[in-house]
Parts: structure tokens; C-alpha cells; sequence
């Protein structure tokens, strides 16, 4: 039963994150920095108020603040909070910076979620090994991705440039988390990687998007609370703890179904239409995610 823990948690991530690129584009009258800023600090918030309750109710022993201590972080979680917390906010800001220079949400889902093939190369690179299913379950999701995202010949923008980049980005994000992640608290880390973000998304807000456009942040703030609490504070978050015992390649592919929910999030929220070639899309990405869960294993004679 354990081993189905972390799919489910990363399905509900990738649920999460799939709605996530119709609040982004409604938030596309911001500017990147103030977008991450803003949607940090309600995950931060958020966490700080759900951590003490999973202490008392895991009975852990830990106390987040304690009087006459310092904040209850251990290492590991100061650590890969501060890394997680540099590389997230470095591709969130090229793929909302993409999404508001032109990129539609379809294609966005379709080139963020091509970290689904970086991931292997980079862990392979890295020593760790990638079961064979997981390689043809990777081959098929593009596929997927491909008839479920991309409506029209596919040409490259300077918009979907960015967007690239920032699937290379988020790639390192998962690979940092399956170096953390298991020698911490994963919400704690958590919490640790939306602040450092918040503080960086604050400070290049102030320097390139100076004076910030309180007025538009606040008609964009539905978007913004679903961003910070939903798509960040608890996705983010789940993924973390997710990874705890999942390859990060396997998890790579569960995460890409953000790509399928993406869709069906601009048909239930945008009033987008999905043709016959999206829902075969949907059906090929769900069918890699499938594969990518199966365990072949040689019969000894």
C-alpha cells in the first residue's frame, strides 16, 4: 500500500499545477517578480500555520517555535529549502515572463512539461539508474503532450524560448528535491524554499518592476491566493514528500500529467473546447503514466 503513496500525492500535484496555468494567465497583468512574490508569501504563511498542527498531530517531537529557541529547522531543511528556494523562483519567473509575452497556456503546459525527458538524462548522468519502462513511458508521454497542447504547426517563439528554459530549470528542481528530501521534513523545507522565494521575487520586483501595481494585484488577487495556496503551498509540498521514496524519473512522469489537467482546466475555468485530438492526448499521457508505474522483473529459471 506505501508504494502508492507517492503517485497518489504527485497526481494531486500535477492536478494542482494543471489548473494552476489558467491562474497565471489571468494574472498575465502582472509582471513575473510581483506574481512570485506575491503567491510566496501566501504559501509561506500558509505552511507556517500548517506546520505546528502536522507536529501535534504526527507527534514528531518537534516544535516549529519554541520560547527561547530559534525556529525549529534542522539542516538538510535550511539547505535544500535556500537551493529549491533559488531555482524555483528562477523558472517561474521565465515561464510566467513566457506566458505574458505570448505563450498560450496549451503549449506552456506542452514545454514545461518536457522536463519529463530531462529528468532521466540527468539522473542517469547522475548514477542513478532508470527502469526501461520508465525510458518508453517517457517516449510516449511527448507524444501525448504533442497532440494534447499543440493546436497548430509548431514554431518557436521568443516567449516559447523561455517557457524551454524554464522546463530545464524545474527539471533541477526535482533533482534537488530527491537529494534533500529524504533527510528532512519535507514541509519544513518547503516552507524554507516559498520564503527565500518571496524574499527574491520581493527584492527584482523592486529593481525592475518598480512601483508595483498594487491596484491590478489587488483584481488578480483570486488568482493569486490560488497560486500561493494550492498550486504552491500544497503541491509544491506534496511533491517534496512524494519523492521521499520515488525515483525522481518516475515522478518526473506522474508530474507531467499537469499538461492534461492544464487542458481541462481552460475548458472548465477559460470556457476552452477540447477537440478529439486533445482527448486522445489526454488518453496517451495517461497511458505512459501507467507504464511508467508497472514493474517488469525477469523469472530466474
Amino acid at each position: 500500500m506505501k508504494k502508492y503513496i507517492s503517485p497518489l500525492l504527485f497526481l494531486i500535484a500535477a492536478m494542482l499545477w494543471g489548473f494552476a496555468f489558467s491562474a497565471q494567465k489571468s494574472a498575465e497583468a502582472l509582471s513575473a517578480f510581483t506574481v512570485g512574490g506575491v503567491r510566496n508569501i501566501f504559501a509561506t504563511v500558509f505552511l507556517l500555520a500548517v506546520i505546528p498542527l502536522l507536529d501535534k498531530f504526527t507527534g514528531n517531537g518537534r516544535r516549529l517555535f519554541a520560547k527561547g529557541k530559534r525556529p525549529d529547522f534542522n539542516r538538510h531543511e535550511l539547505l535544500g529549502g535556500v537551493i529549491c528556494g533559488v531555482i524555483l523562483t528562477v523558472a517561474s519567473a521565465f515561464q510566467q515572463t513566457g506566458l505574458s509575452d505570448g505563450t498560450d497556456a496549451g503549449k506552456a503546459a506542452f514545454i514545461t512539461a518536457l522536463y519529463v525527458v530531462i529528468v532521466p538524462i540527468i539522473s542517469a548522468i547522475g548514477g542513478k539508474k532508470t527502469p526501461i519502462n520508465v525510458w518508453i513511458s517517457v517516449g510516449i508521454a511527448v507524444v501525448g503532450f504533442y497532440l494534447l497542447c499543440i493546436k497548430d504547426d509548431f514554431t518557436l517563439m521568443p516567449s516559447d524560448a523561455l517557457v524551454l528554459i524554464c522546463a530545464l530549470i524545474f527539471s533541477l528542481h526535482i533533482v534537488a528535491i530527491d537529494r534533500f528530501s529524504p533527510r528532512c521534513d519535507g514541509v519544513r523545507m518547503s516552507c524554507i524554499q516559498f520564503f527565500v522565494s518571496f524574499i527574491l521575487n520581493v527584492l527584482l520586483a523592486l529593481i525592475f518592476e518598480s512601483p508595483i501595481d498594487f491596484a491590478t494585484v489587488g483584481a488578480c488577487l483570486p488568482s493569486l491566493l490560488y497560486l500561493g495556496i494550492c498550486s504552491s503551498g500544497i503541491a509544491y509540498t506534496l511533491q517534496i514528500v512524494g519523492q521521499r521514496d520515488a525515483n525522481p524519473a518516475v515522478a518526473s512522469v506522474i508530474l507531467s500529467l499537469e499538461s492534461v489537467f492544464g487542458v481541462i482546466g481552460g475548458a472548465v475555468v477559460l470556457g476552452e473546447t477540447m477537440s478529439p485530438r486533445e482527448y486522445i492526448g489526454c488518453a496517451v499521457v495517461f497511458v505512459s503514466v501507467i507504464l511508467s508505474q508497472i514493474e517488469f522483473k525477469s523469472k530466474a529459471k
